[in-house]
């Protein structure tokens, strides 16, 4: 995982997987990157290849912690079996998803 601070939006990118084994490490990395000017978390899901309950759960925690700053997580190319899920979740009812 890498993030880039782009003023007030942090990218996370370079994100294998977000499963039971890689979420608490996710949410805990980003967490502990969000400097006080950050207002947006980009997540860029292309490079990942499964998510599961607990990767869902990660997204959503951050997502919390935005919330309390009055700011937003946007879920960046997300592949279209994940996309998906998402959809049929309806989470993307919680998250701005941008598409390619």
């Amino acid at each position: 995982m890498r993030t880039e601070k782009l003023g007030a939006t942090l990218l996370v990118t370079d994100i294998p997987t977000l499963t039971s084994d890689t979420s608490r490490a996710f949410k805990e990395y980003v967490n502990g990157s969000l400097g006080p000017e950050h207002k947006v978390v980009d997540v860029d899901l292309s490079t990942v290849r499964s998510v599961d309950s607990n990767g869902l759960g990660a997204l959503i925690s951050v997502h919390k912690t935005l919330c309390t700053r009055g700011g937003r997580v946007r879920l960046l190319h997300p592949p279209p079996l994940i996309d998906e899920m998402f959809q049929i979740l309806q989470l993307d009812k919680i998250f701005d998803i941008i598409h390619r």
